[in-house]
Parts: C-alpha cells; sequence; structure tokens
C-alpha cells in the first residue's frame, strides 16, 4: 500500500513491507557486499518487513530504529540511526561489522557524499521535496564503510512517486574498489505499530 500523505520521514514510525514487484532485484547488491550465496537466496525468497520507531531524543536529535524480520524464521537485523553524522559500530550476521553515520538532508544537489565528493547523480534524482526534516529537509543520508570485505554504502530515503502512488524509498549505491551497483527499494506502508 502507498504512504499516506501523514506518513513521512519525520513520522516513520510503523511497519513497512519492501515492494519486490517496485523494487530492484537485491541479490546482485548483496553478492556484492560478500554475503554468502545460500543467506542471500534465503532471503530473497523472504517476505521482509521493517519496524520502524523514530522519536526525537532531549538534544534535539533525531534517531530511527529499524527492526528488520524476514518470513520464515530467518533472524533479522536491527539499524539504529542516530541523524546527527556521528560514526557509530553496528555489527549482524548479514553484513559483518560496519561504520555508519546519518543526517537530515536539505538540497541532495550540493551534499556532499560520505567520502566527501558530491552525491553521485543516481542518489539525486527522482524524489519527492517533502520538507518535514527539523530544519526543513527532505532526506535522510546514510553512509556506511565496510573495511574487513572492503564496500561502501550511500543511501538516500525519501519518498518517490512510483505508478502514480507516493512510497518510501531508499536509493543504494554500493561500491568496492572501481566497481559500483546501484538498486533502489520502494516500502510499502503497513500502519502504525500497535503498542
Amino acid at each position: 500500500m502507498a504512504a499516506p500523505p501523514e506518513v513521512n520521514l519525520a513520522n516513520l514510525s510503523g511497519k513497512w513491507v519492501l515492494n519486490r514487484g517496485l523494487a530492484d532485484d537485491p541479490d546482485p547488491m548483496l553478492a556484492f557486499q560478500g554475503v554468502p550465496w545460500l543467506k542471500r537466496k534465503v532471503i530473497l525468497l523472504a517476505t521482509v518487513t521493517l519496524s520502524v520507531k523514530e522519536y526525537v531524543d532531549d538534544k534535539n536529535i533525531t534517531h530511527i530504529d529499524l527492526d528488520q524480520t524476514a518470513s520464515g524464521g530467518i533472524q533479522g537485523t536491527s539499524e539504529l540511526r542516530i541523524l546527527d553524522w556521528s560514526e557509530t559500530i553496528h555489527e549482524d550476521h548479514i553484513f559483518g561489522t560496519m561504520k555508519s553515520r546519518n543526517r537530515w538532508v536539505a538540497d541532495l544537489k550540493s551534499c556532499e557524499s560520505g567520502n566527501g565528493g558530491p552525491l553521485d547523480p543516481y542518489l539525486t534524482e527522482g524524489w519527492l521535496d517533502e520538507k518535514v526534516g527539523p530544519n526543513g529537509e527532505a532526506f535522510v543520508q546514510n553512509w556506511v564503510s565496510n573495511e574487513e570485505r572492503g564496500w561502501t554504502a550511500e543511501q538516500i530515503w525519501g519518498f518517490t512517486m512510483i505508478k502514480g502512488k507516493r512510497y518510501k524509498t531508499r536509493k543504494i549505491l554500493v561500491k568496492k574498489g572501481d566497481e559500483r551497483l546501484t538498486v533502489t527499494f520502494a516500502y510499502d506502508w503497513k500502519g502504525r505499530s500497535k503498542a
């Protein structure tokens, strides 16, 4: 189901399901990031659900906590995103140990990439400009590096129109040496979580 207008990047709390019909195939990206073949095949057969809790702490910093689960009893992962561009360490059974930074972004054309250069054009195009962040930002940027496996991933989160409907979307650019791979994920809104 497309996201209703009252659900936006400042108000993501609820359940989201990866829409495989609108999303790119994640298998090439998972292989590129060193995820073993059997684990990739199991992930590809599962329904991936995100349980999101978004809140602002007492220092006025936005947090987005995601619990990712998959059908079929597959162990999920958790992501704790703190939107202050500070580096955090995260480890899970799919991607290994990673360093991550996250922040609100107002303008993708002038935004600096996590590697210090300009954002790749793939990440900047096709978005709705919904200025809902604490200072009028419209997007969330995530930069991840995995030194052990030799890759970096940059994500932009926002909302896009797909087939005339509004969806929460992640555009991802993964790099490993001189190689690069892009993928777009779109999510169906499943409603607020029951407290």
